[in-house]
């Protein structure tokens, strides 16, 4: 999957907030969206290379999309959304090895008072799957999430609910960078949602990690890793 049309490199400065950078680009300094709200730890650090979509619009208030930083020798995306779009991809190529023998897919389904990110088809019954994007590393450990998540909470209680029903159910963590070797839950940052992903886990909620590939362009689905909490 490619970032975008244009793609250019920058170096970063400083994040003024949650969603905006300062960059440099060609000698000038520039504003550019952040589309990650999370702390991104160890990898907005001043000068630091990143890649950036331009996409100027009307609408926006910047002309670029901070997609990539540069840390050690790999890339790291920067772009949660792109976590769904890869799924989605893998979906529709039947390519992800722990799902398979699905007959149709859907995407952002409603169910009761529920959202969930995907929802697949089989002979007997529907699987509920929910994507978390992971960019936190450390000593090729994945750690989600980088900051508290009522929202992650809500969505693996949810879960939980629905494999009460007789729904398969699981969470599926993409981490956006090569480095990643297994997947665990951060209770350092959120212990509220450690406590309840290991419940999910104890009810049959499925979980399951993948890395990805990344080049200074593009970004695609790498190999399954564990998730081990």
């Amino acid at each position: 999957m490619k970032f975008g049309e244009k793609i250019v490199e920058g170096v970063f400065l400083e994040r003024p907030n949650r969603y905006l950078a300062r960059v440099e680009i060609e000698g000038k300094e520039t504003l550019t969206h952040v589309p990650d709200p999370g702390r991104l730890p160890g990898l907005l650090l001043a000068n630091r290379k990143v890649m950036l979509v331009h996409q100027p619009s009307e609408k926006r208030k910047t002309d670029y999309t901070l997609v990539l930083v540069r840390h050690g020798s790999i890339w790291v995306s920067t772009f949660p959304a792109f976590a769904n779009s890869l799924v989605a991809n893998g979906l529709m190529e039947q390519s992800l090895p722990f799902l398979s023998g699905y007959s149709s897919f859907a995407s952002e389904v409603k169910a009761c008072n529920s959202r969930f990110d995907f929802r697949l088809g089989f002979p007997k019954n529907s699987a509920y799957v929910e994507v978390k994007s992971v960019s936190l590393v450390e000593d090729g450990i994945g750690k989600f999430p980088d900051a508290p998540t009522k929202r992650g909470i809500k969505h693996v209680k949810e879960l939980i609910e629905f494999c009460g029903k007789g729904y398969r159910t699981a969470v599926l963590f993409v981490s956006q960078r090569s480095d990643t070797k297994s997947i665990t839950c951060n209770d350092d940052i959120d212990p509220e949602f450690g406590k309840y992903l290991r419940l999910a886990e104890e009810k049959g909620v499925e979980l399951y990690g993948i890395n990805c590939k990344v080049t200074p362009t593009t970004i695609s689905l790498n190999e399954p890793i564990e998730v081990v909490l």
